[in-house]
């Protein structure tokens, strides 16, 4: 008789493909139920079920933290928030595993497969467009999921990044440094239009005025680093004083502008930055972010994604999906000061 496979163990028995995989390689998060679902399966198909292991301990989880595939020469906005998890997954003695969704065609990796036949505990996904379809796809296969993301999504455990009230905290910074011409430059993705409005919003109710286009300029930009400098540009033209950048390739836009400008920052130009951007205390000049406290996140999330896994595991409901909003703090650095007339 051939060897029966995950799919129709999992038929047979009445659980998922994730856990069947798990109750195999002798996971310790499952449950004695879903154990001896699977043996008297394995008997009722005359293959022996595997001994349990004695006395080794619990055994590492693999969790899977997957990302968006950059396009062309991009910073990834999630970098720091990856490796945070990384660290907090090999603190807690499991395995990371770092992936990517959305690659071209020729490379393209089946992402759950794998997942699936090694067992994996679950995975934390970063962003949304190719990440958050595989999301989806994750959670319909039975594997525990838990979201980063700057846009609300219905459906999965999400940590909700926070970007309007950064918007709007470095709004209110630059105007107590005397700018009245602050620009706003944003990627085009889903939470775009939300975050056009809270700043637009802001500078309203901060500045007094009507903030239309003219009042609170923004550049829309599209992927990769040559966008980011062409937004700039355009911030630049309509005689901004200072700017706030919503993702690390729009910031390092700004920093090849103003030197091609002959613009001095932050003695001429002031930028404040939204989010993350690698290494942003060793640029030139070091970046003033509004940012989030990317350890506790990591802590966090890992913690609400094993609470899913261990409720699973024992046959248990997880509840509804839980939405956590995370705001992030001002950093003060050496991008930002008051206003120069040139």
């Amino acid at each position: 008789m051939s060897r029966p496979t995950l799919k129709r163990l999992a038929e047979l028995s009445g659980l998922s493909e994730s856990t069947v995989s798990r109750v195999l390689r002798g996971r310790q998060a499952t449950s004695p139920a879903a154990r001896e679902a699977v043996a008297n399966v394995l008997r009722s198909l005359g293959v022996e079920p595997p001994a349990a292991p004695a006395g080794s301990g619990p055994r590492p989880e693999l969790i899977a933290v997957v990302s968006n595939a950059l396009v062309g020469p991009d910073v990834d906005p999630y970098e720091t928030v990856a490796l945070a998890l990384n660290r907090r997954i090999f603190s807690l003695g499991h395995i990371a595993l770092r992936s990517t969704a959305g690659l071209p065609a020729a490379g393209a990796v089946d992402l759950l497969t794998p997942l699936l036949e090694r067992g994996a505990a679950g995975v934390i996904v970063l962003g949304g467009a190719h990440a958050g379809r595989e999301a989806v796809r994750f959670a319909s296969a039975g594997l525990p999921v838990v979201r980063i993301s700057n846009a609300r999504h219905a459906g999965l455990p999400q940590f909700v990044l926070d970007a309007s009230s950064g918007i709007a905290t470095a709004v209110r910074h630059l105007v107590h440094m005397g700018h009245r011409r602050i620009g706003f430059a944003v990627a085009k993705n889903s939470a775009a239009d939300e975050r056009i409005s809270a700043f637009r919003r802001e500078i309203a109710q901060t500045l007094h005025v009507q903030a239309t286009r003219a009042e609170a300029p923004v550049a829309l930009a599209g992927s990769g680093l040559l966008a980011g400098a062409q937004a700039a540009e355009e911030l630049l033209e309509r005689g901004c004083t200072a700017a706030i950048s919503s993702t690390p390739a729009l910031t390092m836009g700004f920093l090849e502008a103003t030197e091609r400008a002959r613009l001095r920052m932050p003695e001429d130009f002031s930028l404040l930055t939204v989010g993350d951007i690698p290494d942003a205390d060793v640029l030139d000049p070091p970046m003033s972010q509004v940012t989030y406290d990317w350890t506790s996140l990591a802590e966090s999330a890992v913690a609400e994604l094993l609470r899913i896994a261990g409720e699973k595991a024992a046959g248990r409901d997880p509840g509804e999906p839980a939405k956590f909003a995370v705001v992030p703090d001002l950093v003060l650095r050496a991008s930002v000061r008051p206003v120069q007339r040139r």
